[in-house]
């Protein structure tokens, strides 16, 4: 696809430049920097996918408001992670990889077919600790807004988060979190009334850097401006 901001992202995930650090910022304070690793042996290997889509009333080539990415809230149901908001993915199966797992479940969940994505690239492995999962995140790109069909089981609604709105610093917060008796701080990704937060939003967090970068943005967050 002829587009100048996806062809300066596929550049950066070529030469592996992903800002991890900057996930950090999102990085609940109890997680003590678990999700850097290195991640146990009994880790599973699982695979998610930032798939950008356009948006039609804009053709600028070079603008990030043109592209969205979908997000699932998680049925508040399901035992991990439920009412959450996730990235489409899952759990490795049998002898694929994490990308054909990643490939797989956007088609199971949201009804993608993946020989439609154009693949970009990869982000860092993070250590999920909850569950155990080391997530490999991928990502992809379609020519045009996909049409849905959420897996009822997985996906309580899909929601298009515009990547104007993600780059955006003044949308990421705070908030206190109580998990078994304890109060945290959370930062998270602000949306409507989603908030977005946990290992979703470190991996957007890496993504906003290569975005920025990729579009000649600052890379500033919470006011700050960080060097590379």
């Amino acid at each position: 696809m002829n587009d100048a901001l996806l062809g300066g992202i596929r550049q950066h995930l070529e030469h592996r430049r992903h800002f991890v650090d900057w996930r950090d910022v999102y990085a609940s304070e109890l997680s003590y920097g678990r999700y850097r690793g290195p991640a146990p042996e009994s880790a599973l290997r699982a695979g998610v996918m930032i798939l950008l889509f356009p948006d039609s009333t804009t053709d600028d080539t070079r603008s990030v408001n043109r592209w969205h990415a979908p997000l699932t809230l998680r049925p508040e149901h399901l035992p991990v992670h439920g009412g959450q908001i996730s990235l489409p993915g899952g759990a490795v199966e049998g002898e694929e990889t994490s990308r054909q797992a990643a490939f797989r479940e956007l088609e199971e969940e949201l009804g993608v077919d993946a020989r439609d994505v154009h693949y970009l690239g990869e982000l860092s492995d993070i250590y999920v600790f909850a569950s155990n999962y080391l997530v490999t995140p991928y990502v992809g790109v379609v020519e045009r807004r996909p049409t849905w069909r959420p897996q009822q089981t997985e996906v309580a609604e899909v929601i298009e988060l515009p990547l104007e709105h993600l780059i955006e610093s003044t949308n990421t917060g705070q908030k206190k979190r109580e998990k078994q008796g304890i109060v945290f701080q959370s930062p998270c990704i602000t949306f409507g009334h989603h908030e977005i937060w946990g290992a979703t939003s470190m991996i957007l967090g890496e993504f906003i850097a290569v975005v920025r970068e990729a579009a000649g943005l600052p890379l500033t967050i919470s006011g700050q401006t960080e060097d590379h």
